[in-house]
């Protein structure tokens, strides 16, 4: 009889040994994120986190000195706070709202005159987005936005051919005046929006005038 009392003592000890053992090994409760791989529209991180949750991260803009430029060319936010332009770049940047200004202007002045062709009905469009992303840049600098300045005498075309003629030389001439802006601006998102600007006008804008000429 005592060697049975005995052996369920041994057994319960074995056992509760067991248990504390099991215990102190369980896994905690953990979460693990992954790398920051996912950009929304806001600019912000979107972070898959080990708990199937995602989280949005803030993340400041790249605003100034040598970095990566983002999709489009448009700057990379990479946390660097802002570093004010120069003289030479703030007029720059200046410039090239005027320039985009006066290609608009062009644009519309077709469209009263023979409707809303193509591919100016089109193009105008473009060249409204291209004000917007330059004037996006002079606010988040603190720069002066030049006022557009209109047509003092808007240009009169007998035929669309010759308005397509002067949309391919507005182009041509937005394209050299980056080439020039590039070469005194030191701002890796200024230089990413001049990219980009040119690109469309090279690419997209001039070859839609030469077609239809």
């Amino acid at each position: 009889m005592n060697k049975i009392k005995k052996w369920i003592i041994t057994v319960t000890l074995m056992l509760i040994v067991l248990a504390t053992g099991l215990a102190a090994c369980a896994p905690q409760n953990t979460v693990t994120t992954a790398p920051l791989d996912r950009w929304d529209e806001n600019g912000l991180a979107r972070n898959e986190a080990g708990n199937g949750n995602s989280q949005a991260v803030s993340v400041r803009n790249n605003a100034g000195g040598p970095g990566r430029r983002g999709p489009g060319g448009y700057g990379q936010n990479s946390g660097a706070a802002i570093t004010p332009l120069s003289g030479e770049e703030a007029d720059a940047l200046q410039k090239a709202i005027l320039e985009e200004y006066g290609a608009l202007n062009l644009y519309q002045s077709v469209i009263e005159q023979f409707g809303s062709v193509s591919p100016f009905s089109q193009i105008v469009q473009s060249e409204q987005q291209h004000v917007n992303a330059l004037t996006r840049q002079a606010e988040k600098y603190g720069i002066e936005i030049p006022a557009n300045p209109g047509l003092s005498d808007p240009p009169a075309f007998s035929t669309l051919a010759e308005a397509c003629q002067a949309g391919v030389n507005a182009e041509l001439a937005d394209a050299n005046l980056y080439d020039q802006l590039k070469t005194i601006t030191q701002h890796e998102d200024l230089l990413g929006v001049y990219d980009s600007l040119q690109s469309a006008s090279l690419q997209n804008h001039l070859p839609a005038f030469q077609a239809c000429q």
